[in-house]
Parts: structure tokens; C-alpha cells; sequence
């Protein structure tokens, strides 16, 4: 199967399982309830894609990094850190419950996987399950790049972002696929611009020079 058509496939099951923060954007930097897209660009660019490339797209990297070396401690710890910058604290019971939804799905569709580590650290309470953690995992057992999947990632999450964001303002198409290609362009250059001094206290560094792909 080609990597990308296993993207595809992962992305797909992580649409449909994993809790998704793209709800909460429905006011814009002021407070004021969103009412047109350029309140939602602001936000996006201001809050969702720093988030996604600073410290998502990096986490996926040192998941990747950990993993061959089979540094499953490293992983919990990540997943952790994740779980505190990228989400409410009164959501923990909302994300372990759903780890576990995804664990049984991603055990579903890749029976061959070795999913015994993660699965114990669930039963322990000692990681949340992400769904980045998921992602990297199944992509690195899956041997694709990192330098495709986390481009892969950040255009799936900010098309889903659009997508909420066409949905809650009635967008007509044409005006929603002009909005994504900007909001692909600005997370691929951001993505493009990530320097050592920017990286997360748990990141190490790691350069990237891939550009995301669009798929309009």
C-alpha cells in the first residue's frame, strides 16, 4: 500500500474517534461571538497553528525519535506535556476515556502493531493517549517519514479546523477552499519557520524542510 493511501487511512480513523478541540472556536480574540472569517483567521494564526507546529509537530517528531529507540518512558512523558499545552484540565477523564477508544480502534485496523506498551500505560494511568501519540505511532510502524507524516497531521487539523469554521458561518465552497488554501499556506510556513529557541522544554531540536502538500 502506498504511504500516502496509509495516511489516508489513519486519518480517517482519527477524524472519526479522537476528541477534537475544534469546537471551542466560536468567539474571536475579544471574546465577541465569530461571525466572520477573518475573526476565525485571526484565531487561527494567532493561537491554533502556533500550537499545532511549536508543539504538536514537534512532539510527533520526538515520538518518532523515541521510538527507534524503543524510549517508551520518553513517549508517556510527551503524551503527558501534551496533554497540559494542548488541552482544559477538566477534560483528563474526557481524554483517557477517549485514548482508550482510539487504542481499541488503532489495535482494529493495524492488528500486527504492537500496541502492548501504550495499552499498559493506559491501564496505569501513566499517559492520556493523544491523538498524537496514536498518529506517530502507527505512522512509524507503518515506516513513513516523519517528514511526511507531521505535514500530513497539520493539514489534516487545519482543514478540520475550516471545515468547523465553513459549518458554523454557512460558507459556500468556493469561499471555504480559498480560506484553507490560505490557512495550508500559513501553517506550511510556520511549520517551515520552526527554530531551536522555539522549541517546547521538552523537544529536542530537530530541523525540517519539507513544505505541507496541498490536496484541494
Amino acid at each position: 500500500m502506498y504511504s500516502g493511501q496509509k495516511l489516508l487511512n489513519y486519518m480517517t480513523l482519527l477524524e472519526s474517534s479522537s476528541p477534537s478541540p475544534i469546537g471551542c472556536i466560536k468567539r474571536d480574540l475579544k471574546g465577541n461571538h465569530l461571525d466572520c472569517t477573518e475573526a476565525f483567521e485571526d484565531v487561527m494564526k494567532t493561537y491554533i497553528h502556533p500550537r499545532l507546529t511549536h508543539i504538536e509537530g514537534r512532539a510527533i517528531e520526538e515520538i518518532y525519535a523515541a521510538l527507534q529507540k524503543n524510549d517508551y518512558e520518553r513517549i508517556f512523558q510527551i503524551d503527558r506535556n501534551l496533554r497540559t499545552r494542548t488541552s482544559p484540565n477538566e477534560i483528563d477523564r474526557e481524554m483517557r476515556r477517549s485514548g482508550k477508544k482510539l487504542l481499541k480502534l488503532s489495535k482494529s485496523l493495524y492488528p500486527w502493531i504492537n500496541f502492548t506498551p501504550v495499552a499498559e500505560a493506559l491501564q496505569a494511568e501513566k499517559t492520556f493517549g493523544c491523538p498524537a501519540i496514536f498518529y506517530a505511532w502507527i505512522n512509524f510502524h507503518l515506516e513513513i517519514p516523519c517528514s511526511e507524516a507531521v505535514p500530513v497531521y497539520l493539514y489534516h487539523q487545519t482543514t478540520a479546523y475550516v471545515d468547523h469554521c465553513a459549518q458554523l458561518l454557512s460558507l459556500d465552497d468556493v469561499t471555504r477552499r480559498k480560506m484553507l488554501t490560505r490557512m495550508i499556506d500559513d501553517v506550511a510556513e510556520r511549520w517551515l519557520r520552526v527554530q531551536p529557541h522555539l522549541t517546547p522544554s521538552f523537544m529536542p531540536t530537530m530541523p525540517f524542510e519539507s513544505p505541507i502538500q496541498k490536496t484541494l
